[in-house]
């Protein structure tokens, strides 16, 4: 006979779990407290393991075998009827022990209160409309990809007389000082300084704006009230600085022989071609991207549901020692942190929890396709996934499923998956504004489309000379 659970709402994300195991469980569980309480207890005449259950009973009462029954089971119990209920605890559950009451030949009853995670019923997630992205591949992109690339092979020539100006790049000596006293970082020797750079002081961009080889600065720095490092906050640091080079950046002409150096092709028409279809691709993944978010935070927005402030604060708690822990690798202290970024601890937890009420929201309206849409993952599936993420990282996947399985993260890793899926479901099953038909469907019919206007066409271009004009 299989446990019984029913579930009591107390409040919003609130219940009363009740539970029923059947008598024989209890009888089972019973005889097993002995058998294990048999091995601990000693009693002269038995070697342990071998005290019969009337010897046992008639020494220590029932008492002893009834609360090691509540110890040992109460918890998987409890689990179980989680698992049939189809609820998730978000906390521990509150369980008076002292009044279960045991009865060999009788079922066992209890009641658990617990906080719950939200669970939604999210309808009409099909032919939501969205924003058409823009996928189209300019010219202009096309330049800025092959622009980026002459930049990464790019030389600095020293540019003898010129003076310096925003995009040259300074060579330079300094040495600096607070109060007289030189500090860590505060000295060095053959810099290179690109000026106008978001990068370095802005009183280092301007002092050496319009300057030449040769010539010697002082430059002022008025160090900020929120500096992290201790004693340095608000003082002004003295630089004394001397230009010994002028530099300039010079860029390879875009032409064949750069395409040789900088890609596997030969010519700059194919680097641009190639360069064309990666944009493509990309804006295409992006664009997909875009429409299933628009999808999600359009249902995750409109959900009718209270998320338990211990889910928001516990998120909050989390992201905050995560920061923590980065930020202690680098030796900064939190405190330093928020008075660096001119932040209160208040409001960093209140962005925290901001962020995981988006998140949650969002998990929620997944979680709802996925049960509507019956959407499971297979282990071919699985293993699949972690073949694409091993090649990313460079390991094996072998290292990786035992990452998994160590840290028992598997079936979290399976439900991510889920999520992945019901993610693309929304996409596939969202229009674009004005438009009729999911946008899967009208990318199905378009090819037909096409082939019918082609085919259309063949007479009239058959009936053509290709030499006529």
């Amino acid at each position: 006979m299989a446990l019984k659970a029913e579930l009591e709402e107390l409040e919003p994300n609130k219940v009363t779990v009740k539970v029923e195991v059947p008598a024989e469980d209890i009888k089972k569980a019973i005889d097993r407290a002995f058998r294990d309480l048999s091995r601990e207890v000693a009693i002269p005449g038995f070697r342990k393991g071998k005290v019969p259950r009337r010897v046992l009973q008639a020494r220590l009462g029932m008492e002893p075998i009834y609360e090691e029954v509540k110890q040992s089971n109460l918890p998987d119990y409890y689990a179980e009827a989680l698992k049939q209920l189809g609820v998730e605890p978000i906390a521990e559950p509150e369980i008076e022990l002292d009044e279960i009451e045991i009865e060999e030949g009788k079922p066992l009853l209890f009641n658990a209160i617990v906080e719950i995670k939200p669970r939604v019923e999210v309808e009409n997630y099909k032919g939501i409309e969205v924003e058409k992205p823009n996928t189209e591949v300019t010219e202009e992109d096309i330049k800025r990809v092959i622009d980026a690339t002459r930049d990464k092979f790019a030389t600095l020539e020293v540019a003898s007389g010129k003076t310096l100006g925003e995009g040259d790049y300074a060579l330079i000596d300094f040495e600096g000082s607070v109060n007289d006293q030189p500090f860590e970082g505060s000295s060095g020797k053959d810099f290179m300084l690109e000026v106008g750079s978001q990068e370095i002081w802005p009183e280092f961009n301007k002092e050496l704006t319009g300057k030449r080889k040769g010539d010697i600065l002082d430059v002022k720095v008025k160090m900020p009230e929120q500096y992290p490092v201790e004693g340095m906050a608000g003082q002004t640091a003295s630089f004394k600085v001397i230009v010994k080079e002028v530099k300039v950046k010079k860029l390879p002409e875009a032409d064949d022989g750069f395409a040789k150096e900088a890609s596997k092709f030969d010519t700059l028409d194919e680097l641009k071609e190639d360069v064309r279809t990666r944009l493509e691709e990309a804006k295409k993944s992006q664009a997909e991207e875009s429409v299933r978010m628009q999808v999600l935070e359009k249902l995750a927005k409109e959900l009718d549901v209270q998320i338990p402030h211990r889910m928001l604060h516990d998120y909050a708690h989390q992201k905050e020692h995560e920061l923590e822990a980065r930020l202690a690798g680098r030796g900064i202290s939190i405190d330093s942190y928020l008075k660096a970024m001119d932040y209160t601890e208040k409001r960093m937890e209140e962005e925290f929890e901001e962020e995981a009420e988006r998140l949650i929201r969002n998990e929620l309206v997944l979680e709802s396709v996925i049960r509507s849409e019956s959407i499971e993952v297979n282990d071919k599936e699985i293993k699949e996934e972690i073949e694409r993420l091993s090649a990313m990282l460079g390991i094996k996947p072998e290292d990786y499923r035992a990452a998994l399985d160590k840290r028992g993260s598997m079936e979290e890793f399976r439900e991510e998956l889920k999520q992945q899926k019901a993610l693309k479901f929304l996409g596939e099953h969202a229009v674009f504004a004005g438009e009729g038909g999911n946008i899967a469907a009208g990318e199905a019919e378009a090819e037909p489309e096409k082939a019918e206007k082609e085919e259309a066409q063949e007479p009239e271009e058959a009936g053509k000379n290709p030499e006529a004009d």
